[in-house]
C-alpha cells in the first residue's frame, strides 16, 4: 500500500508537469507518457488489483469521460463500498485519440482530455487516501484486446438474422432501412443510442436523432452502417472490457451513464454461470440507483473532512444492504422489486446524520 500511494505521488507529479502539454494538440505526446509510466508500474498495480482491491465491496468509477470533482461526483462514489478506485480515463483516452482523424472532432476530444487532467489532479490533491487513480482497464486490455474485439464482434453480429461476419454486414448494409431490413425482432429493446434516446419513438428516429446528438465517433457525411456500427460496437466493446476487468480484479463497477450500465447489464445477463457476475449485477444497480437518487448539494454541506469521518462512522453501505436484505432484496431477485424508496429512505437518514440531526459519534458503536 505504501507502494501505491507513491505511485500516486508520482502520477500526480507526472500530471503536474504534463498538464501544458495536454492542454495543446501536444496531447497525443503526453498520453504516451502516462501510458508508460503506467506500464513501468505495472507489476506493483496489478499485485495490488489482484491481491488487495478485490471484494464485494470494492467498486471502480468506470466508463466514464471523468469523475468532476467540481460538481462533488465523489461523494455518492464514496458512500457505496469500502474501497474505491477510479479507472484513469486518460489511458482510453489515448486510445480514442489514437483512431481518430484531425479535424474539429479530435479538437473536442483535446478539451475533453485537458478537463480529465485537471480533474485527476484535483482528486489526487484532495482524496488520494480514498480514491485511488489506476488505469485498470488499460492494464486488462493490454494482454486481452484481441480476443475482446472478436467478443464483440459476435454480439454486434447477433443483434441480425442472415449476417455472418463484420464484413457480411457492411456488404449487405448501408441504409439504416438494410439496417432493419436484418435486424431481429427485438432490436429497438437491444440497443440504446444515448441517454436521452426515447424508446418510444420509431428505431429509425432514435437513431437520426443519435447522430444529430453526437460530437464525436461518428461521420454524417458516411453510410447508416458506418455510423449504427460505430455506436453500438463501441458501447458493446465497452461493456465487455468493464465486465472482464471487474470479474479479473473481483470488483464492482461504478455506473452513472445509463448507456453504458444498458449494455453491461445486457451481455452480463447471458454470463450468469461465470463466479462473480451475480454480485456484479447485484451491486452495479443499486449503485446506480443510489447516485441517481443521492443529492450531491445535502452532501456537500459539510467539509469534505466531516463528510468521510461522518461516513466512515455511519457505514451508509452496511445499512442499505442490511436494509434490502430485511426485505429479501439480494443478487438473485433484485430485478423483481422496486428498490426505490428503501434507498431514498436511506439516503434520507444519512442526510440527517450529516447535518447533525443525530449524534453518530454514538451510534453504531460497540456496546451502544
Amino acid at each position: 500500500m505504501n507502494k501505491i500511494h507513491l505511485i500516486q505521488t508520482e502520477y500526480k507529479e507526472l500530471l503536474s508537469a504534463l498538464l501544458p502539454k495536454l492542454k495543446t494538440n501536444h496531447a497525443p505526446e503526453a498520453l504516451d507518457e502516462i501510458n508508460l509510466f503506467w506500464i513501468r508500474h505495472i507489476e506493483e498495480v496489478q499485485l495490488y488489483l489482484k491481491s488487495w482491491f478485490p471484494g464485494k465491496d470494492s467498486y471502480v468509477f468506470t466508463a466514464a469521460t471523468f469523475m468532476d470533482f467540481e460538481d462533488n461526483e465523489h461523494l455518492p462514489f464514496l458512500l457505496i463500498g469500502n474501497k474505491h478506485i477510479l479507472d484513469d480515463p486518460l489511458s482510453k483516452y489515448s486510445e480514442i485519440q489514437s483512431k481518430m482523424p484531425a479535424g474539429k472532432d479530435a479538437e473536442f476530444l483535446y478539451k475533453q482530455i485537458s478537463v480529465t487532467a485537471e480533474d485527476n489532479l484535483k482528486l489526487l490533491d484532495n482524496l488520494h487516501d480514498e480514491i485511488l487513480i489506476l488505469p485498470m482497464r488499460f492494464l486488462n486490455q493490454s494482454n486481452n484486446h484481441h480476443s475482446l474485439y472478436e467478443i464483440g464482434e459476435q454480439v454486434f453480429i447477433s443483434l441480425f438474422n442472415g449476417i455472418n461476419s463484420l464484413s457480411d454486414y457492411f456488404f449487405k448494409c448501408d441504409s439504416i432501412d438494410d439496417i432493419m431490413h436484418f435486424a431481429r425482432e427485438d432490436i429497438e429493446r437491444l440497443v440504446m443510442f444515448s441517454e436521452d434516446d426515447d424508446a418510444t419513438l420509431p428505431f429509425e428516429e432514435r437513431f437520426k436523432n443519435a447522430l444529430s446528438g453526437t460530437q464525436y465517433m461518428v461521420d454524417t457525411n458516411k453510410p447508416d452502417a458506418y455510423n449504427f456500427f460505430m455506436f453500438v460496437f463501441g458501447c458493446i466493446q465497452e461493456a465487455i472490457d468493464v465486465i472482464v476487468s471487474c470479474v479479473e480484479y473481483g470488483c464492482i463497477p461504478y455506473i452513472r451513464y445509463p448507456v453504458a450500465l444498458h449494455y453491461i447489464s445486457l451481455l452480463s445477463e447471458s454470463m450468469s454461470k461465470i463466479e462473480h457476475i451475480a454480485t456484479l449485477r447485484f451491486k452495479m444497480n443499486i449503485a446506480f440507483v443510489v447516485y441517481q437518487l443521492c443529492d450531491k448539494h445535502r452532501l456537500s454541506e459539510v467539509s469534505l473532512k466531516e463528510f468521510l469521518r461522518k461516513n466512515h462512522i455511519y457505514s451508509f453501505n452496511d445499512k442499505l444492504f442490511c436494509k434490502l436484505a430485511e426485505y429479501g432484496i439480494n443478487e438473485k431477485n433484485f430485478l423483481g422489486y422496486t428498490i426505490t424508496q428503501l434507498v431514498h429512505d436511506e439516503l434520507g437518514k444519512f442526510y440527517n446524520k450529516l447535518s447533525g440531526k443525530v449524534d453518530v459519534k454514538i451510534e453504531n458503536q460497540p456496546g451502544s
